[in-house]
């Protein structure tokens, strides 16, 4: 009696087909003021005529670029974005720390301040310098790293020296590369997040996490970085890590 494999092969094509469509990521571009523009993903022109919000599905790969063309006339702004899988990234259109227009990750559709410059004010809140009970610096007002660092790195430091870390072809030199950036910067949980997508192992992965504990400024956000893990297994040990750490 003859098997047909077809069947079956079509059954693997489709199982392979949604695991990999489940790990893309949403874009969503908007300017909470309304100003209309056309956005360019990798190059590629995204909407036909000009809008204030455009969404682009589907996004994979480590990095990708956009450009946004404003209507009106006025300075186009560029960025380089590095995904984060199996999520939605949002990007509003507004001032930055300096006031001039730039592209700002956001947390949602709805926030009117972008996620770096609210930890930004958070780590700008007065701090004391007095050694706390446990031997330690205090933590900032926003957070409560080990490490005691007053403020997180900035976007811009931060893609830079993820580039670093991204740029080995395999895990242990990109390992070696993510902890010598948290050694010398204090990274906030999405942070530590970031750098975990850009390694290919889940034992790699796992084993940042627990080392990027301590240089951590928003440690009460921490069981976050569990959405960088894909097993059950490894969430479990990385959460009674966090438990043995409080």
């Amino acid at each position: 009696m003859k098997i047909s494999l077809k069947p079956i092969l079509f059954a693997i094509v489709a199982l392979i087909s949604t695991t990999v469509s489940a790990q893309w990521t949403s874009l969503v571009v908007f300017a909470p003021k309304g100003e209309k523009f056309t956005l360019y993903f990798n190059g590629n022109r995204q909407n036909s005529e000009p809008a204030s919000r455009v969404q682009v599905d589907e996004v994979h790969g480590p990095t990708c670029k956009v450009r946004l063309v404003f209507d009106q006339p006025g300075p186009e702004l560029s960025k380089t974005i590095f995904n984060k899988l199996s999520s939605t990234m949002y990007y509003a259109v507004q001032p930055n720390a300096k006031g001039n227009m730039a592209l700002q990750s956001v947390s949602s559709e709805w926030s009117e301040v972008p996620a770096e410059s609210s930890k930004k004010e958070k780590a700008a809140a007065p701090t004391s310098d007095k050694p706390a009970q446990d031997g330690k610096k205090s933590g900032s007002a926003g957070g409560n790293s080990k490490k005691g660092c007053s403020a997180p790195m900035s976007e811009g430091d931060f893609i830079a020296g993820l580039v670093s870390v991204s740029t080995p072809p395999f895990d242990p030199p990109k390992l070696s590369a993510a902890k010598k950036l948290a050694l010398a910067h204090c990274l906030t949980t999405a942070q530590v997040k970031q750098v975990m997508y850009t390694f290919d192992n889940e034992s790699t992965r796992l084993t940042f996490a627990k080392f990027a504990y301590d240089y951590t400024w928003d440690l009460k956000n921490y069981t976050d970085v569990g959405d960088a893990l894909h097993s059950s297994r490894s969430k479990d040990e990385l959460e009674q890590f966090i438990n043995t750490k409080k």
